[in-house]
């Protein structure tokens, strides 16, 4: 007996148009929700009854984090100033916006006194939203690198001398005591006498707290 092979040539076009656009449709539907993650939260389930299911929704998104405390390196028009702690919080896309000070801000090199609905706010106040306090600012959260990028126009910031700190970054330092000394000594022989001469010369000093004490003496 001689079994055929069928071929694409025996199925009705209408048939094959089909297959086609169902194929087709499910490659989009799955490129469409390419960044977009579903976790069941019934899957967390705890030996405590009753208790309310874990919400998940904040990775639904891509590089959504949970809002809190980071310890990030911030950086100013890609050069890095300080290292702090900052609070974050989420907005409607699960997106982490840092929560800034006045002081803060005073201490990234911001001219506080160009913007006076800032200027006449504590120093303690938190900015929520840095586009808007300070127009053209924009801010981005690099989780993985622990870094906070901010973009701030040239004209909101100070123009410092390279390697400037700025004395909101200054401390005193640590309470030291210390001694600095040089010793020299000669002796010289003529005619049977016997001359010795020594020079002793002494920089003394200690810090404490703000206070600097030094001595010089010989």
């Amino acid at each position: 007996m001689v079994q055929s092979t069928p071929h694409f040539s025996d199925i009705k076009p209408l048939a094959l148009w089909l297959h086609c656009a169902i194929v087709s449709g499910c490659l989009a539907s799955v490129h469409a929700r390419a960044d977009v993650f579903y976790f069941d939260p019934t899957l967390l389930e705890t030996e405590k009854s009753g208790q309310s299911s874990v919400d998940l929704s904040v990775f639904s998104q891509e590089n959504s984090q949970l809002p809190g405390e980071y310890i990030v390196d911030i950086y100013v028009n890609k050069k890095k100033i300080v290292q702090r702690k900052i609070p974050f919080i989420a907005d409607k896309n699960h997106q982490l916006i840092p929560q800034l000070t006045l002081e803060q801000l005073r201490e990234l090199g911001v001219k506080i006194e160009n913007y006076p609905q800032l200027e006449k706010l504590d120093d303690l106040t938190t900015i929520g939203n840095l586009a808007q306090a300070i127009p053209g600012t924009v801010s981005e959260f690099d989780i993985n690198h622990g870094r906070l990028n901010l973009s701030v126009p040239q004209i909101a910031l100070y123009r410092d001398a390279r390697g400037y700190v700025a004395p909101s970054r200054w401390d005193d330092g640590i309470p030291v005591l210390f001694t600095h000394y040089t010793f020299s000594g000669s002796q010289n022989q003529y005619d049977g006498d016997s001359n010795q001469h020594q020079y002793l010369n002494m920089q003394n000093g200690v810090n404490l707290g703000p206070w600097r004490l030094r001595n010089y003496s010989t």
